[in-house]
């Protein structure tokens, strides 16, 4: 009975996974392609770079991709191909009927998130397993990636984190198996994979790191303390066929991303004009190398919002277990040192603890950590079947909020966004006369309040930037997540001050948790591009 329940309970999981990320899917699909259109606008950056893309052309280059890595890309261009021989029009920027046929691509490269997450889920189940031979673990483990709030989020977008997840996932996985065999073919796959992984986004290639730290440690229960001891296993390490790993790397990284090769002065150019832009190098200094507030910040703020609200208990409780648990430290300490080097790397590294997307790389590993604890647990606790029963118990309350949230979220998403509702009052308000839409210059203004005006304008309608004490029909302020009273009143009375404008109304969509509405105003912006704030002034003489 127990046997046979298991296939049902894997299926649950999954199906469970699946209804998260497949709610809401066809928000802003219609939005439109460009910097001032797309709702989320980062999707706007994996379409530019997808359609510079034809591969039965054979045309491969794509400079709009090269500031972060190609394969996912690649790939991405897949279904566009399909699209183009099976008779479809050409999906190009230019093409009259652009809005129609790129919602149909932006969708199947939704469906390619969704399905690469769910595999991310297989995966860490399966590395789980490898590590503790058991299954309720591994299920445990599992689950908190699948209703992990960040993961569920980006799922639903034409994002390169969800495939990167993924091949962390796999290269885990991989890793844990190298303890039992080290042989050419999956010393090799798992160095081929890495580089797919730096290949897709870069900073992702320090997975790598993985399978190097499993073979330095491996051989043992225990981790090396004396330096005699970890001496012999550098010496093995070295003397091991490593090198395997990084011919794997370098082909893994050239399939993926093969411009490196045939246009690396473009690539050069895309990472020093772009990616460099929003790097932090200053953080790398002699006299910040130490500093680490910026990542107390991640670990305060931006990852328990990612692992909202109460998730993210589970891997730190679990984290702190394994610090004092050497008998597991051969599969923990791995997992801890890239997790560390990862944050300390990218959180200094870039602008400031701000997006949650940056730490996404590190929850599979978390989610695997959790579920070799859970195997421990059940193991010490096996003559104690009441306080097994309770700890279960506890963690699925704890994962039950977590749950709520991310329905809320998708049901939320399946509303009609602010910015059409928004630009579908314009249009009735403004009707065939003339008009001017001023927008401030605040913020994310391309995303969060342009792509309601921008295609509104046209020979009578005119769409501009500017301030609040400048002449125009209609002004729209935009706030890139919910805003509380007190920042709404304030910016009111700060744009009727210059006397040009009157307070018409506020646009928003809640999200609605057991019928009363839930505040987003503290969560980090990239996990709020569905639910802009956007104030709508009307003047108060005509102009």
């Amino acid at each position: 009975m127990r046997q046979a329940l298991r296939p049902v309970l894997f299926t649950g999981l999954l199906l469970l996974a699946a209804y998260l990320r497949v709610v809401g899917l066809t928000w802003g699909l219609n939005s439109g392609y460009g910097h001032d259109r797309n709702f989320q606008p980062d999707e706007f950056v994996s379409l530019r770079g997808v359609l510079q893309l034809d591969l039965p052309a054979g045309r491969i280059k794509a400079p709009g991709a090269y500031f972060e890595g190609t394969f996912n890309y690649y790939l991405w261009a897949l279904p566009q191909a399909v699209l183009k021989i099976s008779g479809m029009k050409d999906v190009h920027p230019s093409n009259s009927i652009i809005t129609k046929d790129l919602s149909r691509l932006l969708y199947i490269c939704r469906w390619m998130s969704v399905v690469f997450d769910l595999s991310a889920i297989v995966i860490v189940f399966l590395a789980i397993r490898e590590a503790t031979q058991n299954f309720y673990p591994s299920l445990l483990g599992a689950l908190c990636y699948a209703v992990l709030p960040m993961q569920v989020i980006y799922a639903h977008f034409m994002r390169t984190h969800i495939l990167s997840n993924l091949l962390c996932a796999l290269v885990i996985w991989l890793s844990l198996k190298l303890r039992q065999s080290q042989r050419w073919q999956l010393l090799l796959s798992v160095g081929l994979i890495s580089g797919l992984g730096a290949a897709t986004r870069y900073p992702v290639g320090i997975i790598v790191a993985i399978p190097c730290l499993y073979l330095l440690f491996d051989g043992g229960s225990n981790l090396p303390i004396s330096k005699v001891r970890l001496s012999e296993r550098a010496k093995n390490f070295v003397a091991s066929q490593v090198w395997l790993i990084g011919l794997g790397f370098g082909i893994g990284l050239l399939l993926g991303h093969p411009m490196l090769v045939l246009d690396p002065l473009s690539v050069k150019k895309a990472i020093t004009g772009e990616t460099l832009r929003y790097a932090a190098l200053y953080e790398f200094g002699r006299s910040q190398l130490v500093n680490l507030s910026v990542l107390w910040r991640y670990v305060t703020y931006v990852i328990p919002f990612a692992m909202y609200p109460l998730l993210w208990l589970v891997p730190y409780c679990a984290i702190l277990y394994l610090l004092f648990r050497r008998s597991l430290y051969r599969f923990s300490v791995p997992i801890l040192i890239f997790s560390f080097l990862y944050l300390y790397l990218m959180g200094k590294g870039y602008l400031g603890p701000y997006f949650a997307r940056i730490t996404m790389l590190l929850f599979p590993g978390f989610c695997i950590l959790v579920g070799i604890v859970c195997a421990d647990l059940q193991l010490r606790l096996r003559n104690n079947r009441a306080l097994a029963v309770v700890l279960t118990g506890a963690l699925l309350l704890i994962l039950a909020p977590s749950i709520v949230f991310d329905t809320a979220y998708g049901r939320a998403m399946q509303q009609k966004d602010a910015r059409q509702i928004l630009r579908e009052d314009l249009q009735s308000f403004i009707g065939e006369a003339p008009a001017t839409i001023g927008i401030l210059r605040f913020g994310p203004y391309f995303y969060t309040v342009m792509p309601a005006a921008r295609p509104l304008n046209s020979e009578k309608v005119a769409v501009q930037l500017q301030g609040a004490g400048q002449n125009a029909d209609f002004f729209l302020v935009g706030f890139l997540r919910q805003i509380g009273p007190a920042e709404m009143n304030a910016t009111i009375e700060e744009v009727e001050a210059q006397g040009k404008f009157k307070y018409e109304r506020s646009y928003s969509v809640p999200v609605k948790i057991l019928g009363h509405e839930f505040s987003l105003v503290h969560f980090p912006p990239d996990m709020t591009y569905p639910f802009p704030t956007i104030l709508l002034f009307r003047a108060r003489a005509p102009t």
